[in-house]
């Protein structure tokens, strides 16, 4: 197994990708490919070159996070990120890790790998805690510009996902929204709840944010923008009662037998502790890490991309059939949708439903 690491992605790339490699290196049987400046991430590596069996993939360019996505695709072909794909897409490795720019990931990933058969675009899948589990969120922030058919996609890959890694029959999947009637929210969400409607999925229908962590979903899907911001906002929560637990004074004033569960669920879900989030919908795998990411987070990243590799969990998804013919049925429908809102707008047929 052969796993390709973009040395050069990150806030603190390329030292904590290294220190990253070298503690996966030394967790289990890995070979690594790092791509990124060869003279840098050797001088980095130092006298554990010699008892190490990583090799590196010179790569003359870098990518900023401030940089768009299409952008790098076109000029940055040399960048640590773009060969760390081509090595993914020609066979030369077997999964990507990277905790560089996420746009560019997304437009380098589409690129190199291409996309399900019928899929518009890719999504991130994050793990999210809940009372007796994980729920899982799509789109963490793949794109935050999104149409229906984009979120309908989404629950589809999730219910694909689910199946393949955790044996799930009918994963129940959500709409994530400000309130539960079909009629809330943005047009975008309410044409989506219409599409989700018609597929033969486990659609439980919209739900509010508060009820996300209950146990009472597999998967909760929204655009990448909500889903980004939600993320981060639980981010924060979590650090925050981690840090109660090294505040003597914090941790006396809030010892309370909920919060004392929080602070385990905190730890637990900490993004150094999860490494990194699948991004799905792409041929092969990829796991994107958040761009803080230090060495505990990478070696971990690499961990997920290993079993997701082990498990064949990307070839399990292309393979199902039932999914790739619920992509090209959301096409259909939002198609038919989309001809019935401009009917209506034009007085040429009944109303529609709106929801």
């Amino acid at each position: 197994m052969i796993i390709a690491v973009d040395a050069m992605g990150g806030d603190h790339a390329p030292q904590a990708v290294v220190e990253g490699a070298l503690l996966a290196e030394a967790a289990a049987p890995v070979n690594l490919i790092l791509t990124g400046d060869e003279y840098r991430l050797r001088d980095l590596l130092g006298p554990a070159a010699r008892l190490s069996t990583i090799q590196i993939a010179h790569a003359a360019e870098t990518v900023g996070m401030e940089e768009a996505g299409p952008v790098v695709l076109r000029t940055k072909k040399k960048s640590s990120l773009s060969v760390a794909m081509r090595l993914l897409g020609e066979g030369k490795a077997d999964a990507l890790v990277s905790a560089g720019n996420s746009a560019a990931v997304v437009a380098t990933g589409k690129h190199y790998l291409g996309l399900l058969p019928g899929l518009r675009r890719p999504a991130i899948a994050i793990p999210l805690p809940t009372s007796d589990g994980q729920v899982l969120l799509l789109d963490g922030g793949a794109h935050d510009q999104v149409t229906s058919i984009h979120l309908a996609q989404c629950a589809i890959l999730a219910d694909a996902f689910l199946k393949a890694t955790t044996g799930i029959s009918q994963p129940r999947l959500g709409l994530l929204n400000i309130g539960t009637e079909p009629a809330k929210g943005p047009p975008l969400v309410q044409g989506a709840f219409a599409l989700l409607e018609r597929l033969p999925l486990c659609f439980v229908g919209n739900v509010e944010p508060h009820q996300l962590l209950k146990g009472d979903l597999d998967a909760v899907i929204c655009d990448g923008f909500v889903g980004n911001v939600l993320v981060k906002t639980l981010e924060g929560l979590f650090e925050f009662y981690s840090q109660c637990e090294h505040d003597s004074t914090a941790a006396a004033a809030t010892d309370h037998p909920g919060l004392a569960r929080w602070r385990r669920l905190a730890a637990r879900y900490h993004y150094e502790r999860v490494g990194g989030a699948p991004l799905l919908g792409v041929r092969r795998p990829v796991v994107m890490m958040h761009g803080r990411s230090r060495a505990r987070a990478v070696a971990n990243a690499i961990a997920l991309a290993q079993e997701l590799v082990a498990k064949r969990v990307y070839p399990n998804i292309a393979a199902r059939e039932e999914e790739n013919n619920l992509l090209y049925e959301s096409k259909r429908l939002y198609t038919g949708w989309m001809l019935g809102r401009l009917k209506d707008r034009w007085g040429l047929g009944a109303k529609t439903n709106q929801a």
